[in-house]
Parts: structure tokens; sequence; C-alpha cells
């Protein structure tokens, strides 16, 4: 695999949190645990707000992550960035490119309020 391209847009580091299987309890009920790691050259962009006003005011905030092609997002990942926590909205996108230098992963972010 090629190394990200050294590219001014992607400078923003965000945090890739993963829940992940580690056991079982006394019970026989599987536990999870967050996972978090560091993932540099991403590139947050925000895409668009809505807000709903009917019996109290709700904003849904979404945004766009590119990041590097291994960073190992999935739907179930949840992304942490200038301390606001994002959902996965959807499935990743992971982007090849001629010769691998522009190879990125793609995803919508969303973070909902209210």
């Amino acid at each position: 695999m090629t190394a990200p391209i050294d590219n001014p847009l992607r400078r923003d580091t965000v945090t890739v949190i993963t829940r992940v299987l580690v056991g079982e309890d006394d019970r026989g009920q599987d536990v999870y645990e967050d996972q978090e790691r560091d993932v540099d050259h991403c590139n947050m962009q925000p895409a668009s707000s809505t807000e709903a006003t009917d019996d109290r005011v709700q904003v849904v905030t979404r945004w766009r992550l590119a990041g590097p092609p291994d960073m190992g997002l999935t739907n179930m990942s949840r992304i942490r960035f200038k301390g606001v926590l994002y959902e996965v909205d959807g499935e990743p996108g992971q982007h090849g490119s001629f010769a691998g230098l522009m190879d990125h992963t793609e995803a919508f972010l969303k973070v909902v309020t209210g």
C-alpha cells in the first residue's frame, strides 16, 4: 500500500470509536467495549444541517469525512472530532485510484441535537 499523498486538505485528525465484543458476562450476555484510536490524514467538511421545530427544536447536522483507505471505518463506527461525537450515516465507501495515489475512505457523518 502506498503512503497517503501529502495533501494540505488532509490535515485533520479524528478519533475512530469501534465497539468490540470482548466476552460474556456471568449470564452469557455479550459484553462490548469501545476502543478508540486516532487517525491522521483526514478531512472533515460540513455537508448540511436541518432543523425540525414540531414540539421541540431538533437539529441534524451532517459532515463529510475523507480519510486513509485503511482506516477501518464501518457503519457502526463513531467519530470524535473537536469534541463532537458523530455517527457514521450509512456505509462508508472505499475509493481506489490510478496507482493508488488518491485511495481513500469516504463517509457521511451525522450528529443529532435537541
